[in-house]
């Protein structure tokens, strides 16, 4: 007796092909085909996907819009996406009086040349002084699992296993506010989704630069600039050249920091067609001891101490007429500093 067309119907729904139907019913493939075919059935894989789909509650019908609606119909794009960025292009730290910026940036912890006991004084110091914690990228080597990187990673001591818990671990001692990836995040994305684990909710976190401002009552705010690199100018030789480039093309901050390039320096600069002037701040990081580092941070053998991180004391209610910030590269000269114009201001 011949097969029904919707018993074939029913053991090709079951099996999802065509083969499989033809298993179920005990009948020849190019039966079953022919008979599907016959029906209008559409047999191909991409139909059996969609069919797949439409089981699940998707709609794959084509919308035949007007060239009207299909303008209208999403035409508030735009204001949902920029509403988005300008959501995050300043977020707001608030304080109660002059304050510190700890600067922290490629501090490699799991490089044999980072200098970890040093970075956990910084670290107790800034926390002492109520610092505001900025990290700016390359927490980690990550080497890429070819070539010259990968062969010097394969010399370091610290696991690949334990170069994560030491990141781990550095966000919780660390408690960052604000973080900005590097470069060598970048080499493997998934550490981003990682970090984003780790990291406390309430930390200010973007792509490659953060900007967020710090906000006093009765104070001037501090604008801050906080970038793994800004774009480099033409100089090699000038350790903030980006900076100027930075400050001349982008929104005016009082307070740009970068790193990347491992060499220390800060210089303030004003913009006398802007009346505006702005402290500018590159570290060289924690990875004190390296060919390359000494390499690019123009030369050098011995360990650069000075200018590793840099602490930025900011003065809500100076004069318009005087540095908002200041940086300094020991914490004890910070902390020195901050106490003294905590007790002025209160006077």
């Amino acid at each position: 007796m011949a097969t029904d067309l919707q018993t074939i119907k029913d053991a090709y729904s079951r099996a999802g092909s065509v083969r499989g139907a033809a298993r179920i019913l005990g009948l020849d493939h190019t039966t079953v085909l022919e008979r599907l075919q016959k029906a209008g059935i559409d047999t191909s894989p991409a139909a059996r996907h969609a069919r797949a789909l439409e089981a699940v509650g998707y709609d794959l019908r084509p919308v035949d819009d007007s060239p009207a609606a299909a303008w209208d119909a999403h035409r508030n794009a735009f204001e949902a996406k920029i509403g988005e960025r300008l959501a995050k292009a300043d977020r707001i730290i608030r304080r109660k009086g002059p304050f510190v910026i700890f600067h922290a940036t490629d501090e490699h912890v799991d490089d044999d040349g980072a200098a970890l006991h040093l970075l956990e004084q910084d670290i107790r110091a800034s926390h002492d002084m109520g610092a505001i914690m900025c990290h700016g990228g390359d927490l980690l080597n990550n080497w890429p699992m070819g070539g010259k990187l990968a062969k010097q990673w394969a010399e370091q001591e610290c696991t690949k296993s334990n170069a994560l818990k030491r990141a781990q671990h550095f966000i919780d001692i660390f408690r960052p506010d604000v973080w900005v990836d590097g470069n060598h995040e970048e080499m493997n994305p998934y550490l981003a989704d990682l970090f984003a684990q780790w990291l406390p909710p309430q930390t200010i976190r973007d792509y490659w630069r953060c900007d967020f401002t710090v906000r006093v009552p009765g104070g001037r705010d501090c604008r801050v600039a906080l970038s793994h690199k800004f774009q480099k100018g033409n100089s090699w030789f000038h350790g903030l050249h980006g900076h100027l480039r930075e400050m001349l093309q982008s929104e005016e901050r009082d307070v740009y920091l970068d790193g990347h390039y491992h060499q220390a320096a800060t210089m303030h600069h004003t913009l006398p067609e802007r009346n505006h002037t702005a402290l500018l701040v590159a570290s060289a990081g924690y990875k004190l001891v390296d060919h390359y580092a000494m390499r690019i941070s123009r030369g050098g053998s011995l360990p650069k101490l000075t200018g590793r991180a840099h602490w930025v004391l900011v003065d809500p209610f100076a004069d318009d007429a005087a540095y908002l910030a200041t940086p300094y590269a020991c914490p004890r000269q910070a902390m020195a500093a901050l106490n003294g114009l905590q007790n002025l201001r209160a006077a």
